[in-house]
């Protein structure tokens, strides 16, 4: 007999597929119970959502299926989330799932391995991150993980040359830094790193030293682009990056699109 504990695999050993999750809508669905039911649409309506935000569908159209969203989750979420609210400050769902979660550092070693157990968490913000630094970036745990922010956190230069170094961030494909104490060192280690070649973002605001491309808009619209001398530094030396570049109409932008 299918149950709920297969069916969930079936999402955690596929992560970015939207079949096993329409699967698991269905199955839910046919338990005939109002949460079960709630659940199902839930799961096809962000699928829904995220097919229409990448064919800019009409405000209209999204306005409805974003309104619908929040009500299932304000009714539903926590019932659905259980027992992740016990362990994390906040977490949010992705295409039917929690997705998403932030919590302290130390917290995630404790519970991460029964998190990702339960859900198909890939995007993770961090607290405390130096009050565990050496055991967080050495921990298998990372691999787990498509984009990461730590954000004022304390964080120097070691720190993000620890990042660097571990075997385990080879999954990492955005990375937010923001508010911080680095210098440039930081995005040396980064551009040096032989485990961070599928990042394509990353967020040095706030630090003594951001390389990243300089925007400028002009009433909203984007009037011009400009590479520090610290970024062409860096490709001098590193070869094209493609995290020191903020191309707005790429997908690396956007921290939940699912990759194919």
């Amino acid at each position: 007999m299918v149950d709920d504990r297969a069916m969930l695999q079936a999402v955690l050993d596929a992560p970015d597929d939207d079949a096993p999750r329409l699967a698991y809508a269905a199955w839910s669905e046919a338990q005939g119970e109002e949460l079960g039911v709630a659940r199902g649409e839930l799961i096809r309506a962000q699928i829904e959502l995220e097919r229409m935000e990448q064919e800019d569908a009409p405000a209209g159209e999204l306005f409805r299926i974003r309104y619908r969203i929040d009500q299932l989750i304000t009714r539903h979420g926590r019932e659905w989330a259980q027992p992740l609210p016990d362990w994390v400050e906040s977490f949010s769902f992705l295409r039917g799932f929690v997705g998403w979660v932030k919590l302290e550092a130390p917290q995630f070693l404790q519970y991460a391995e029964r998190i990702f157990a339960l859900a198909p968490v890939q995007h993770v913000d961090l607290t405390g991150v130096r009050d565990v630094d050496e055991r967080l970036f050495e921990s298998k745990l990372l691999a787990h993980i498509r984009t990461l922010a730590m954000d004022r956190c304390g964080l120097h230069d070691v720190h993000v040359q620890l990042l660097a170094v571990s075997p385990y961030v080879q999954n990492l494909r955005w990375l937010s830094l923001a508010d911080n104490e680095l210098t440039l060192a930081a995005a040396e280690a980064i551009a040096a790193s032989e485990h961070l070649r599928k990042l394509r973002f990353a967020e040095f605001r706030g630090n003594p030293a951001d390389p990243g491309e300089r925007l400028g808009y002009d009433g909203g619209v984007l009037v011009a682009s400009v590479m520090p001398p610290e970024a062409d530094a860096l490709e001098a030396r590193f070869g094209h990056l493609a995290w020191l570049h903020r191309d707005v109409e790429s997908s690396r932008w956007d921290r939940y699109l699912t990759e194919g």
